[in-house]
């Protein structure tokens, strides 16, 4: 009979780091199932692995010992790679998985990284391994046979239209499961339906697509099915617990999922069920838990850490602001091809033919630009104040009871605490108390009025850095002196610096950011490396700004040094001059408002700059936009809230001291009260009783006295009528004879009995004996068969050559020797035989024959004797063991009857008489008889006792009644006399009682006053201790909200609620600047595909829904980080400097307005260069736009269409232009022109 086939299907197994027991676990639990169900064939449809160039180690190793398990059950096993599988995007090859390729492993395991089809135990099967261009796939498919196809079974990595890539969203406030997600592909399940059916990977949830025709509802031809994930991976694996692998018929197409118990392994807890210990343990144990419904920070940490004593394995972050669930856009299983990206549907355009509008604005136009200059011109002057948003913060957050009614406070101190942390010197030297930040009335607080926001603090500090002019002095190419007047020299708006390379463009802008920050952008260089290597000295850069300050740095100068030195409206302002370097350049930072790193972020737009900023770190990319927004107050309101934390502990703790000694002091006095009260109330009930007893006595001996007379009367005839009479004598003495009688009878069989006894210890005894002889007889028997032995291989030695000696002498060597011996022994064995046949048996052996062959065999030992001499010996020891039994059986047998007379204490001429007088019959037969005449004379013996008993009795009775009748008079004086006695006791002891009870109400009074008052005491200071705990936990509650920590949730902290706002006007800003480079390529016109789909529908969603929190489209990662939207890595080099470069006008718009630092002026060096000519035309626009707002924009560039370009626009009506600076290395240095002029000239007084 031939067996059924099955085939078990896995995918997206996933081994990775995270979770990796979980992942071992189920992949064992895969090979169990393949053993179990007795499979033919594993069929793997993709991502065994989870990253893709990089694999750990470990990680590896586990994949390939399940791979090994799973061999070692499966006689075939096809792996089919998936996208995560692969080291690299559109690489189909290169895979950590390679190793399995290895030819000498087919057909054992076969790695599958070609479109092809193959014969599997007689099935045609089509494998399709993963494609970011699903169209190679679906061209191969159409390729087929339509008949062959009709009969194949597909195997793959797909990415379907319609697909579930998530089950259930969840909602994390109610903790239910919402509908599904589903996949917005290109690629639909009726490209698959030449196929008679279709198995595959990639996404995780186990489903079966069919085919959209007019057959039966269940008809699973040409069908699409996911196999799912063996397990829950991620949050978006919630609540689908259908998890495991399919057993399938390659025959009959039959299906099966075998569930695996490991599936689970993401849940949710209900945060009140947690906190009231509803949930058990086994509900969350090992899982990843998400707690669920409507809480506050506190009781979410609260019910995180118990749920952590649970042992959960993790509890997802907190979002207490995000106004509804989103799940993670990149999750494993969910990769969005990019055919599938480009080829979305323009719902933009959409929503403007439902809103009525025809077309998009122009944005390429000028008019679009300036209308966006105006909107981006709007949202720049929003005021950008602190205070403000402490209180929208403290509006927006769901606070716990504690805080809830404190919105208030909480707000003011917010507020005052940014104040004080804007003010460092003035905060240091008032001194600043923690009360002082509570208290409401304004009078009494050191703050200043007029100051009592941080956005005007703020602004006092703002520094208006708009160049006037710059003198360079030996400075890199620079020889001899360079004075540039910007109004002079330069053209408001943008001016372009051209030359060869070596020129000297950079010089301008290198002295403008070594001036201020004391390093130049481009890297490697010394600090000595900035002077002139001609000159070699006298180096020195001088800037001034319109605001009255001008910086000046020197290096290697022969009057100043190194110093670096500022003045303002020509004084020299010398506190910024420190001990060192760093320390007069951290407090120039502090002037400016902005340091070097943030400096050339916002500023300056090089090569490299903006690309630097999006591939920092989270907390770099955090600091530069805390930076960017003048942010660093609220580290010192981090500070601010540590050392009030501080000053409020200390106070607390000293209250906590006082109320605990209180508290003693109160325990011990209400020990004392309760002591006194339960005393007090003894007493008085002792004192009670007493007086009662003393009227109960007082009846009682009325009573008692006439009672006493009536008992005596009584008594007198009692004794009378107890006078015993003569008969009971008589019958008394002949029961005695009676018992005398029987003792007799007892006390003889008694020793009856004992002789009795004895004989049956004697016959015991002989039966041991009897049985120790059968033993002894047949260990005899054994050492006969020895000695027999020995005897027959004696007889078969030859006489040694000492048996010439004379007859005497060989008598004397046998006698000695070995033969002698065994003559010897069998002489011994001869007496012992004739003991043990006397004692257990009559027969009696033939000594004759064994004497014979003894000698014979003595004569013939002598030849073999060293090799028989250890059984001679061991056969020796054995004669001598059991000589010695038979020594202690004949000593047993002649002490036999004095041992059982010691063993049962009877004489041992007792023994012999019982030996010889009872036969073992009679001997039983005494005990029984012994034992009626002991009943008998217990009977009689009772009946004497009763007898006189009862005689003892009557005469007892008599006695006493006479006894009792001269007790009874003593008796009736005696109570008379102990009464009397008594009454005066109990009088004595109520007035002692009385006398307690007085002093103990006196001390009972005066502890009650005690205790009352420390209770007050104790009252207002726990009173105080938790008035000073709500202050704690409104410095606790901003020390959380200034704190740097949990960056990836910001909006749980203030930190992160100011940088998300304005992290969204960034975001804005980015969008519409990319939409306004890309509208200007010349492959506008494809705007209903791609990147530039996405930009249209973030401008469409953003004009219809506003600021809707509900609805966000975003170009920009909430990491920071380019969307995938725009397929950053997939562009080419000019596509993304166009992408960088918006990023930077937006953050730079960002720092205009929001930073301390507001340039008057942008650094572009070289970043334009390598855009196409629309690129470039579309980045003058901006330019020209922000030249508007900006005095100049230096621009370094190689690029003479860039320069056309600004000239073209410059000659059209209404154009602004450029201007073009030529840097030439001329004989004294960089020399610079503007149309053929040479400018930076120094006059005759020049400056040394």
């Amino acid at each position: 009979m031939k067996a059924k086939l099955r085939w078990l299907l896995i995918s997206d197994l996933h081994f990775k780091l995270y979770d990796l027991d979980r992942v071992i676990r189920t992949a064992d639990w895969i090979a169990h199932t393949a053993h179990q169900y007795n499979v033919s064939r594993a069929v793997i449809c993709g991502d065994l692995l989870t990253t893709r160039a990089s694999q750990p180690t470990h990680v590896l190793s586990a994949c390939y010992r399940f791979l090994d398990k799973l061999a070692g059950t499966v006689p075939h096993v096809n792996i089919i790679l998936g996208n995560h599988d692969l080291a690299y995007r559109r690489d189909y090859t290169t895979s950590a998985l390679e190793a399995l390729s290895i030819s000498r492993l087919a057909p054992f395991i076969t790695l599958h990284s070609e479109i092809a089809n193959h014969e599997w135990d007689g099935r045609r099967v089509f494998v399709m391994p993963f494609r970011e261009e699903q169209g190679e796939i679906v061209k191969a498919l159409r390729d087929l046979d339509s008949k062959e196809a009709a009969m194949m079974l597909g195997f793959g990595h797909l990415a379907i239209n319609r697909a579930i890539t998530q089950k259930h969203v969840t909602d994390p406030r109610t903790g239910e499961a919402g509908g599904p997600r589903r996949y917005p592909g290109f690629t639909g399940v009726g490209d698959f339906a030449p196929l008679a059916r279709t198995f595959t990977g990639h996404f995780h949830s186990h489903q079966t697509i069919l085919q959209v025709t007019k057959q039966q509802p269940r008809d699973l031809r040409g069908s699409v099915t996911y196999i799912g994930a063996p397990l829950q991976h991620t949050w978006a694996d919630l609540f689908d617990t259908q998890k495991g692998v399919v057993l399938l018929d390659p025959e009959s197409l039959e299906q099966e999922l075998v569930v695996s118990p490991h599936a689970v392994g993401y849940t949710t807890a209900e945060a009140q069920d947690v906190l009231a210990d509803r949930i058990g343990v086994k509900e969350v144990q090992d899982k990843h838990v998400m707690i669920t419904g409507k809480l506050s920070r506190r009781e979410y940490v609260s019910t995180r850490d118990r749920l952590i004593k649970l042992g959960v394995r993790s509890v997802r972050d907190w979002q207490p602001v995000a106004a509804e669930w989103q799940s993670g856009s990149m999750s494993l299983g969910k990769t969005v091809l990019p055919a599938d990206i480009q080829d979305q549907p323009d719902t933009g355009r959409k929503t403007r033919e439902e809103l009525g509008e025809t077309r998009r604005p122009d944005l390429a136009r000028p008019s679009a630009v300036a209308s966006l200059g105006l909107m981006a011109d709007g949202t720049e002057r929003k005021p950008f104040g602190l205070a403000e948003m402490v209180k929208e913060y403290v509006s927006s957050l769901d606070l716990e009871a504690l805080l809830d009614d404190r919105r208030e406070i909480l707000t003011l101190v917010g507020k005052r605490l940014l104040e004080v942390s804007s003010h460092p010197r003035d905060r240091a030297a008032s001194a600043v108390k923690y009360k002082d930040m509570l208290d409401l009335s304004p009078q009494s607080t050191p703050f200043v009025p007029s100051t009592d926001t941080p956005g005007a603090g703020m602004a006092q500090s703002i520094f208006a850095a708009h160049p006037v002019s710059i003198e360079i002095a030996n400075f890199l190419s620079v020889q001899g002196t360079l004075r540039l007047d910007f109004k002079l020299h330069f053209q408001p708006g943008i001016n372009f610096i051209v030359g060869h390379n070596g020129a000297g463009k950079s010089t301008i802008i290198e002295a403008v950011t070594w001036c201020q920050f004391g390093q130049c952008i481009r890297g490697g260089l010394g600090v000595n490396d900035v002077v002139n290597d001609v000159v070699k000295r006298n180096c020195s850069v001088r800037l001034t700004f319109a605001n009255g300050y001008t910086i000046s740095r020197y290096r290697k100068h022969k009057e100043f040094q190194n110093r670096v030195i500022v003045e303002r409206n020509g004084i020299i302002q010398t506190q910024f001059e420190g001990p060192n370097a760093k320390s007069t350049q951290a407090s120039i930072d502090d002037m400016l408002g902005v340091d070097f790193s943030t400096f050339v972020r916002t500023v300056v737009l090089g090569n490299e700059s903006a690309a630097s900023f999006l591939s920092s770190t989270q907390l770099q990319k955090r600091q530069l936009i805390e930076a960017v927004l003048g942010l660093e107050v609220l580290d010192g309101g981090a500070e601010t809230c540590k050392s009030m934390l501080n000053e409020v502990d200390k106070e607390l703790g000293d209250i906590r001291s006082q109320v605990e000694a209180k508290t003693h002091t109160i325990e011990y006095l209400r020990s004392r009260v309760n002591q006194m009260d339960k005393k007090l109330g003894c007493l008085r009930d002792e004192a009670t009783s007493l007086t009662k007893e003393m009227q109960i006595e007082r009846r009682k001996q009325a009573v008692v006295y006439h009672e006493k007379e009536l008992e005596r009367n009584n008594l007198q005839e009692e004794l009378k009528a107890l006078q015993p009479s003569p008969e009971w004598r008589g019958a008394l003495s002949g029961i005695q004879r009676d018992v005398s009688q029987a003792h007799d009878e007892v006390d003889k069989l008694g020793v009856l009995a004992r002789l009795a006894h004895a004989r049956a210890s004697v016959d015991r005894e002989r039966a041991i004996l009897g049985q120790n002889a059968n033993a002894t007889k047949r260990q005899l028997n054994h050492l006969e068969e020895n000695l027999d032995h020995l005897l027959e291989e004696n007889s078969t030695l030859e006489t040694p050559a000492s048996a010439t000696q004379s007859g005497e002498d060989k008598k004397s060597t046998e006698a000695s020797g070995g033969q002698g011996f065994l003559l010897s022994i069998a002489s011994a064995f001869h007496n012992l035989w004739t003991f043990i046949l006397q004692l257990a048996s009559p027969a009696v052996r033939r000594k004759s024959r064994m004497a014979e062959e003894a000698s014979f065999r003595a004569r013939e030992a002598v030849r073999w004797w060293d090799e028989h001499v250890r059984a001679v010996a061991g056969l020796s020891k054995d004669v001598a063991e059991t000589q010695a039994k038979v020594a202690n059986m004949m000593e047993s047998i002649a002490n036999l009857h004095r041992d059982v007379a010691n063993r049962t204490g009877i004489s041992e001429s007792d023994v012999d008489l019982a030996a010889q007088k009872f036969t073992a019959q009679e001997a039983l037969s005494i005990p029984s008889q012994l034992t009626a005449a002991i009943e008998r004379l217990r009977t009689l013996t009772k009946r004497e006792v009763d007898l006189q008993c009862l005689y003892e009795s009557q005469k007892e009775k008599w006695l006493r009644k006479q006894s009792d009748l001269e007790e009874h008079d003593k008796e009736i004086n005696m109570t008379k006399k102990r009464w009397a006695e008594f009454l005066h006791q109990l009088r004595l002891r109520l007035a002692s009682k009385e006398q307690e009870i007085a002093t103990n109400e006196g001390h009972l009074e005066a502890d009650a006053k005690s205790l009352v008052k420390y209770q007050q005491e104790a009252c207002e200071l726990n009173r105080k201790a938790e008035s000073i705990h709500s202050h704690r936990e409104v410095f606790a509650f901003w020390q959380s909200a200034f704190t740097r920590r949990q960056v990836s949730a910001s909006t749980a902290t203030f930190r992160g609620f100011v940088i998300e706002r304005h992290l969204g006007e960034l975001k804005k800003l980015f969008t519409q600047i990319l939409m306004v480079m890309y509208q200007d390529a010349r492959y506008a016109r494809t705007a209903t595909t791609g990147a530039l789909t996405a930009l249209f529908e973030a401008e469409s969603e953003d004009n219809n829904h506003g600021k809707d929190e509900g609805y966000n489209i975003s170009l920009l990662e909430p990491s920071l980080s380019i969307s995938s939207t725009l397929d950053y890595a997939k562009k080419s080099g000019g596509e993304r400097k166009r992408v960088d470069l918006a990023l930077f006008f937006a953050l730079f718009m960002i720092s205009e307005t929001r930073s301390p630092y507001r340039a008057g002026y942008m650094l572009v060096d070289e970043a334009f260069d390598n855009l196409d000519e629309a690129g470039q035309a579309s980045v003058l626009k901006w330019c020209r736009w922000s030249a508007e707002r900006l005095t100049y924009v230096f621009v370094i560039t190689h690029s003479q269409s860039l320069v056309r370009i600004a000239e073209e626009e410059g000659t059209a009506e209404g154009g602004v232009g450029a201007s073009v600076v030529t840097a030439k290395a001329g004989d004294r240095g960089t020399e610079l022109e503007v149309n053929g002029v040479r400018i930076g000239v120094p006059s005759v007084s020049t400056r040394t």
